[in-house]
């Protein structure tokens, strides 16, 4: 029991301001509305990305593969084409090496560059031709690129021995002692001029063709994965061409290619949806429940006189205003204070006793018998009919203290509980209600 009462006291204390915190969350949600942009400005889209690049030339890595070549970066910068958002411009910066080693067989070649390119490209992503939206889909790209190498050899071993490689699969030095490769790349392969090229240019171009998938993390975060083979107008990235001799060389012109992730981020468009923040809620009423045909600001549903005259001002009720309460309304009443208990004609005017003295002629006047009748007919039906007292708690609603509780008055009542400006709860609104349409 003493355990009880602990959790029975937290449950008391949290859970009522979690339900208003509830409540008001949900009533903020009504102000705000999420609107589409009809023509958003869209930035260019920053993306950087990871790689690495792979040779492809005369001389030939026996452990070549797309994914076990020299690291690289990309950075690259998109902005589309078209309406459609079908096509994409790429601005693309590589960076990063390339790099062969024959090992000891064959003509025992390698070489090492350092690899700048800058190109542009077109992008088409097939996104738009599935039924859905989807979150991953391919796409493919071409450009244009120019690039910069400067390749080197590793010829010499640490104590500057030319490596000499011998038949039995041995390294040796030019004394004649076993070396190994130290994969320093100290040799300018272009000054050294092995094969006769000459001063050749170490500036090239190339055609990137690009492919790979891209996923939607987010509408601003996109993945993409692909693969790049860029063909290049030289065949001297390695020092080789078929000019110079070599055993294999081949006519081609040297390639590489560069598989890569990058994450691009959308970081300065306009977004495609904006949050708009409301005045008042919109809500779907029903035209007759809220209606008010006379126009006296008093809804129908609660217009005890639905048909005021344009104008004139009324009560909770709906009813003309009657100051001096002779049964004519202010707007008809000529005189406004006339005394209470006295008689008035038909525009509120007090009625002289000689007037009054002709009206209980003989010959006007009722017989007793019916008056009896009448007077005792509207003693029964009050008798049958007793007003109802607005109960004590709901007094504060009642705003002209007429002991009777309008329309108007019920719609504030209901207001205040909702903006937290009355103690009552839930269950006595409820009752409220209720009292209302039992009056």
């Amino acid at each position: 029991m003493r355990r009880t009462i602990p959790y029975l006291l937290f449950f008391l204390i949290i859970l009522p301001g979690g339900l208003l915190y509830g409540q008001e969350n949900y009533f903020d949600s009504l102000l705000t509305e999420e609107v589409k942009v009809e023509n958003p400005v869209y930035k260019p889209v920053v993306g950087l990305g990871y790689g690495a690049f792979s040779f492809i030339g005369d001389v030939k890595d026996p452990n070549w593969s797309f994914f076990s070549g020299n690291p690289g970066v990309r950075l690259t910068v998109s902005t589309y084409l078209d309406k459609n958002h079908y096509y994409k411009l790429d601005f693309n910066l590589l960076s990063g090496s390339l790099s062969a080693n024959q090992g000891t067989e064959g003509n025992h070649l390698n070489f090492f560059t350092d690899l700048t390119a800058f190109g542009v490209g077109v992008h088409y992503g097939f996104a738009h031709l599935y039924k859905k939206n989807p979150r991953v889909f391919p796409f493919v790209g071409v450009g244009i690129e120019t690039f910069r190498f400067n390749s080197k050899g590793d010829l010499f071993d640490a104590g500057g021995n030319r490596y000499r490689y011998l038949p039995d699969g041995t390294i040796r030095n030019e004394t004649g002692m076993i070396s190994s490769r130290d994969f320093v790349y100290e040799s300018d392969l272009r000054k050294l001029n092995l094969y006769g090229s000459g001063n050749y240019t170490q500036m090239g171009f190339a055609v990137p063709v690009d492919m790979g998938m891209e996923a939607l993390l987010s509408k601003r975060v996109m993945l993409r994965a692909g693969i790049s083979l860029h063909i290049t107008n030289t065949d001297l990235i390695d020092n080789v061409n078929k000019a110079s001799g070599v055993t294999g060389a081949g006519s081609m012109t040297d390639m590489f290619t560069f598989t890569y992730i990058t994450l691009h981020l959308d970081l300065f468009s306009e977004p495609e949806y904006v949050e708009v923040q409301k005045l008042f809620a919109d809500y779907e009423t029903d035209e007759t429940l809220l209606a008010d045909e006379d126009n006296d600001w008093v809804l129908d549903f609660g217009d005890q006189c639905p048909a005021s005259p344009p104008g004139v001002e009324v009560d909770s009720l709906g009813c003309p205003i009657d100051s001096d309460h002779d049964g004519i309304p202010n707007y008809l009443d000529k005189e406004l204070r006339t005394p209470a208990g006295n008689f008035v004609d038909d525009q509120g005017r007090l009625l002289p006793d000689t007037t009054f003295a002709k009206m209980l002629d003989s010959m006007k006047a009722i017989n007793r018998s019916e008056l009896n009748y009448y007077i005792g007919g509207i003693t029964s039906s009050a008798g049958e009919q007793p007003g109802i007292s607005v109960p004590l708690k709901f007094r504060e609603f009642d705003q002209n203290k007429d002991d009777y509780i309008s329309f108007t008055e019920l719609l504030n009542a209901v207001d205040k509980y909702f903006d937290y400006r009355t103690f009552l709860s839930l269950q006595d609104i409820y009752e409220f209600i209720e009292f209302y349409f039992s009056q």
